[in-house]
């Protein structure tokens, strides 16, 4: 694959229409595999033989392309994600907080080892509740 800008890749990702989705330790989100969603693709540095690497002649998963392919770092439920900052924290076996940033927003994640993942943005209050904690 050639060299991408991850931005504008996910949010080609995320412009396309999704027909069916599934989440949990076996998470999908399926996309019609067809030439208006490779060119959207396409434009932005994905080739087709990667894009058919995660799919069938009727549909691909975007999941699969954007974590297989380092695309991307997050599917909150409804759109892919990517951090401009991260900080990972395990707090149990299996699961971790995840405090992210993203076009200058904060955000904390609750990430299990199941696939299931709970975003929340973070006020400016938490955020100053949270510095505050820490200094």
């Amino acid at each position: 694959m050639n060299k991408v800008n991850k931005k504008e890749v996910i949010n080609a990702l995320n412009s396309l229409e999704v027909i069916e989705s599934s989440g949990g330790d076996s998470a999908y989100v399926l996309v019609e595999n067809n030439k208006e969603n490779h060119e959207i693709l396409n434009e932005v540095g994905i080739s087709s033989e990667t894009i058919n690497k995660y799919g069938d002649e009727e549909t691909f998963c975007i999941l699969a392309l954007g974590f297989s392919e380092w695309l991307i770092d997050l599917y909150d439920g409804n759109k892919c994600v990517l951090f401009d900052k991260e900080i990972k924290v395990p707090i149990a076996s299996g699961k971790e907080i995840v405090l992210f940033k993203v076009d200058n927003k904060i955000s904390v994640s609750i990430w299990e080892d199941s696939g299931d993942v709970y975003t929340k943005e973070l006020s400016v209050e938490q955020i100053n509740e949270i510095k505050t904690l820490l200094n």
